[in-house]
C-alpha cells in the first residue's frame, strides 16, 4: 500500500512530507511523487504514530462512577457505594461468562483506537489473561498482559501482537517472602515487571511504618530496578527514590486523571523528566481517553516548569516513543520511521484546529492538535499496515453488536446488585 502526500509526525518530532510505502506491516519512507494501483492520496491528513495506553484495567469502564470522590484504601468499606464496589468485583469475578467478559474489554479497546490508542498495556488479568490477549487480538491492536506469577507460562512469547509481564509488589502486599518470590522471577525469565508503586500517602506511609524505607528502595536493594520495570503513579517519591530510578533506567506511567480524582497528589514529572526518567502515560481506571490524560500532562507541566520548558512535542513523546520504551518495543512502534510497524493514526486536517503555521523552527500543528483537536478528527486507524478503524468505524469488529452486548453486560450487573443487596 501506498500513502502518498503524506505529512508525517517524524522521530524528531518534526512535521516531514513524503510518501510512506506499507509493506508486510512495515513502513519505508519514500521521496514524494510516487503512484501505485492502491496508493491512498493523504493530503487531508496528518499522520501521527499509534498512542500508547501505559497503564489501564480492561474491566473498570463497568465501574465508572463507582469510586468517586473516594482515597484507594477506602474503595471497600463498609460505606454504601463500598458495598457497590464488593458486589461489582464479585459479578466480575464469578458472574460474567467469557464472552461477556470479552466483550467488556473489547469495549474499553474500541473506545482507545477511536482515539488513536494501538497499544495498550492491560493491568488486570480477571478470570484469565487469554480472555484480555483475545480482546486485544481480535479488536487489531497490540498490548502487554501483566499476568503476575504465572510468567512462567507466558515468558517469551509473542501470541499475535501480545507481549506478557509480571508484577512486582504494591505497597500493602510488601514482605520479605514475596520480594523473594519477585527476585526469583526476574532471575529466571527477566520480564517486564509492574507494579501501583507509592501512589498514595497511604501506601507511601505502608511501606516506611514497616521498613522505614520506600517501596522503591527495597526494589533497588533486591535488584529489581532496570530498564524492564514499569512503576505506575509513583506520586510520593522521594528525592532519592527519583535518583534510583534514574540510574537504573526505570520507566513511570503518569496517570494525572486518576491521581487528581482519588485526591493522591501529582507526580513530580518535570522532576522526573529533568532527570532522564522515561515516563509515559496511562488513563488507569475508567478513563479510556488517552487525549485527556495528555491536555492534563501538558498544562500540569506548565505549572511546575518555567512555561516555555515543556512542549506539545514533549507530551507526545510521552504517550507514543516512551510508552513503546518501557514496555521493550521502542525498536517497532512509537515512532514512524524506516523498517517499523505501520501503526499509524490518520487526523483530518480540520478547523477546530487550525491555523496550521510552520516558520523556521516555530510550528503550531502539534500544540493546536492536542489542545483543540477534536476525537472526530481521528478517522482512521491503522496497525501492522492493516486497517483497524476506517472513516470512524470499526473494520475488526461489529461495533453496534459490541454495543449492545456491553449494554446487556451492563443490565446484568444491576439486577446482580439488586439480587444480592438484599442478603
Amino acid at each position: 500500500m501506498l500513502l502518498k502526500n503524506a505529512t508525517f509526525l517524524n522521530s524528531e518530532m518534526k512535521w516531514e512530507r513524503g510518501d510512506l510505502w506499507i509493506q508486510n506491516g512495515k513502513i519505508r519512507l519514500l521521496p514524494a511523487g510516487n503512484d501505485a494501483e492502491d496508493a491512498v492520496n493523504c493530503e487531508d491528513y496528518l499522520i501521527i504514530p499509534g498512542l500508547v495506553n501505559a497503564h489501564f484495567h480492561g474491566y473498570s469502564p463497568l465501574a465508572r462512577g463507582l469510586v468517586k470522590d473516594t482515597e484507594l484504601q477506602d474503595w471497600f468499606d463498609d460505606t454504601v457505594p463500598g458495598k457497590i464496589r464488593k458486589i461489582l468485583i464479585d459479578y466480575i469475578d464469578n458472574v460474567l461468562s467469557e464472552e461477556d467478559f470479552l466483550a467488556l474489554c473489547q469495549k474499553s479497546y474500541v473506545d482507545m483506537v477511536k482515539g488513536g490508542v494501538t497499544f495498550v498495556s492491560e493491568s488486570d488479568p480477571g478470570p484469565s489473561p487469554f480472555l484480555h490477549g483475545k480482546a486485544i487480538n481480535e479488536i487489531g491492536i497490540r498490548g502487554i498482559i501483566d499476568v503476575y506469577e504465572k510468567i512462567g507460562e507466558y515468558a517469551g512469547r509473542r501470541d499475535g501482537r501480545l507481549i506478557y509481564g509480571s508484577h512486582l509488589l504494591e505497597e500493602e502486599d510488601i514482605s520479605e517472602e514475596e520480594l523473594e518470590k519477585c527476585r526469583e522471577r526476574k532471575a529466571e525469565y527477566d520480564p517486564v515487571m509492574m507494579a501501583h508503586c507509592l501512589e498514595n500517602k497511604w501506601r507511601h506511609d505502608l511501606v516506611h511504618a514497616k521498613y522505614d524505607r520506600s517501596s522503591v528502595k527495597l526494589y533497588d536493594e533486591r535488584g529489581l530496578l532496570d530498564d524492564k520495570t514499569v512503576l505506575f503513579h509513583a506520586v510520593y517519591l522521594s528525592d532519592a527514590d527519583l535518583d534510583l530510578l534514574a540510574e537504573n533506567g526505570c520507566s513511570v506511567v503518569h496517570c494525572p486523571l486518576s491521581n487528581l480524582g482519588s485526591g493522591a497528589g501529582l507526580a513530580k514529572v518535570k522532576e522526573m523528566l529533568d532527570k532522564g526518567i522515561n515516563v509515559c502515560l496511562g488513563t488507569d481506571y475508567a478513563h479510556t481517553d488517552l487525549w485527556e490524560v495528555m491536555r492534563f500532562t501538558y498544562y500540569l507541566l506548565k505549572i511546575r516548569a518555567e512555561v516555555s520548558r515543556f512542549t506539545a512535542e514533549d507530551v507526545f513523546q510521552m504517550a507514543a516513543a516512551n510508552g513503546a520504551k518501557a514496555y521493550q518495543m521502542d525498536k517497532e512502534i512509537g515512532q514512524i520511521g524506516e523498517g517499523r510497524c505501520a501503526d499509524l493514526v490518520f487526523i483530518k486536517k480540520d478547523l477546530s484546529f487550525f491555523p496550521l503555521l510552520e516558520k523556521g523552527d516555530f510550528s503550531t500543528i502539534l500544540h493546536n492538535l492536542l489542545l483543540y483537536g477534536k476525537e472526530d478528527c481521528i478517522r482512521h486507524v491503522m496497525v501492522d499496515g492493516k486497517w483497524v478503524m476506517k472513516d470512524r468505524k470499526m473494520v475488526t469488529v461489529d461495533e453496534e453488536a459490541l454495543n449492545e452486548k456491553f449494554a446487556e453486560v451492563t443490565e446484568g450487573f444491576f439486577r446482580y446488585l439488586n439480587k444480592e443487596w438484599g442478603r
